[in-house]
């Protein structure tokens, strides 16, 4: 094993069940491997400004894959260096339909978050933790109209925190009407939908081919559904303990420690110590 490249995903991975606090041994792991000269990656579902906290606290990584693979940041720079955003077309007819349903969602545009007034009011409704949410909120742009938003941004996913349960099955049958779109999710009430060719395991082959970094040196963690497609195709990919089953089944390794212990950290520590960089 000789690992060149780190990518992590941050909520229910890197960080631990408030989506807030990075566990000590996950800061120190990765501080250890940029000494070793491996490069490091956030790989998230999150824009990059609802990210940006989480890099400085590891210090700064090199890169970071957002909004499940739409758009690649180079952090040296904070230049877009890839992007896969959603057609105009498509977020339109997207929008349409939104505005049938009560629906909790965000836009993720050009590396900034947008809400609306409604989502404003009940982002504490779904099921993520309360204290995240508030926290989050703040961190989101409260539009006026989320339709000068699509006509004047690159959009790069459209993101439903929360669904009532009666509107789920209807919803997805009218979505379904629009082509090229990949639809994921990290929890109940959850619908993360980006264009085609936008996820995080296309990123991540695209960020090693520029890198000329080899696929089978990179060690890659998840613990969910938008992590399926990264955890496919790095050589060493690992499913947090606590995530779900089907990360687990799709990743080559599971983790001994779950999120909220430093499960990422063990792992890298481990490789570190073994390999002696």
């Amino acid at each position: 094993m000789d690992i060149k490249l780190i990518a992590t995903d941050v909520d229910g991975t890197l960080v631990a069940d408030d989506h807030l606090t990075i566990p000590s041994e996950n800061i120190q792991a990765f501080e250890k491997a940029k000494e070793a000269g491996i490069i490091t990656v956030i790989s998230t579902g999150r824009p990059f400004s609802l990210a940006k906290k989480e890099n400085d606290t590891l210090k700064g990584v090199d890169y970071m894959i957002v909004s499940n693979g739409a758009v690649i940041v180079d952090m040296k720079t904070s230049e877009v260096i890839n992007s896969c955003y959603l057609p105009k077309d498509s977020v339109e007819r997207i929008l349409t339909i939104f505005e049938k349903y009560p629906l909790v969602y965000e836009i993720y545009a050009d590396c900034k978050g947008f809400i609306t007034q409604y989502t404003y009011d009940h982002y504490l409704d779904g099921a993520l933790p309360v204290e995240f949410m508030r926290e989050y909120r703040k961190l989101m742009i409260v539009c006026d109209s989320p339709w000068d938003v699509i006509r004047s941004y690159h959009v790069e996913k459209m993101n439903i925190d929360y669904m009532p349960k009666e509107c789920i099955e209807s919803l997805i049958e009218e979505l379904s009407h629009i082509p090229d779109l990949i639809y994921s999710a990290g929890f109940e009430g959850n619908m993360e939908i980006t264009m085609k060719g936008a996820d995080k395991g296309k990123a991540l082959s695209w960020l090693c081919e520029k890198l000329n970094v080899d696929l089978d040196n990179v060690m890659a963690f998840g613990d969910s559904g938008n992590d399926i497609t990264m955890l496919k195709a790095a050589g060493y990919s690992y499913a947090l303990s606590s995530g779900n089953e089907l990360a687990k089944t799709v990743a080559k390794f599971v983790t001994g420690k779950g999120n909220g212990e430093g499960g990422v950290g063990e792992i890298i520590q481990e490789y570190l110590t073994k390999s002696g960089k």
